[in-house]
């Protein structure tokens, strides 16, 4: 699996943008306001994971979540999406794996996640750690993975 930052004007985004119109409307306007919002700082990164030249999903790292407190937490993997077409085939947690590889490689020692989907991050090692409300009122809760130490030899990571 390759994976790739993306940024507004990167080859990939034009079809990761049509893909999410059709499957996940609501991250398709999340990722084109943060593309016209584009600054060159850690934060956000869109890294996109492809499989024989063709998406797979992609995850995003924010620095801040869009919760009412979010405790001066960060990072946080702000989406997290497989294409429907692959989904059931285990790719969540490849993609998981490479953002926690690459929040260690910046220095962070944990990823965190606020989720209404109680039981699935569990699975790959996030820890509920409080309850909160995103901005618009829905509840979520917290959660955080710790971040064990990566080698950037294992690492096969193409960047723009």
């Amino acid at each position: 699996m390759h994976f790739e930052v993306i940024t507004k004007d990167s080859k990939l985004t034009p079809e990761l943008l049509n893909i999410l119109q059709n499957e996940w409307p609501e991250a398709y306007g999340w990722l084109t306001d943060v593309m016209d919002g584009w600054s060159l700082t850690d934060f956000p990164q869109i890294v996109v994971a492809t499989e024989n030249n063709e998406i797979i999903g992609y995850y995003s790292l924010i620095a801040k979540e869009l919760v009412q407190d979010n405790h001066d937490y960060t990072p946080w993997l702000g989406t997290l999406f497989v294409c429907a077409k692959y989904r059931g085939n285990h790719y969540s947690p490849i993609l998981i794996e490479d953002a926690c590889r690459r929040v260690k490689n910046m220095g962070y020692n944990h990823l965190y996640l606020a989720t209404e989907h109680i039981g699935l991050y569990e699975k790959f090692g996030f820890e509920e750690i409080g309850l909160g409300l995103y901005l618009w009122g829905a509840p979520t809760k917290f959660y955080r993975k710790t971040i064990y130490t990566y080698d950037n030899h294992d690492l096969k990571i193409k960047e723009n």
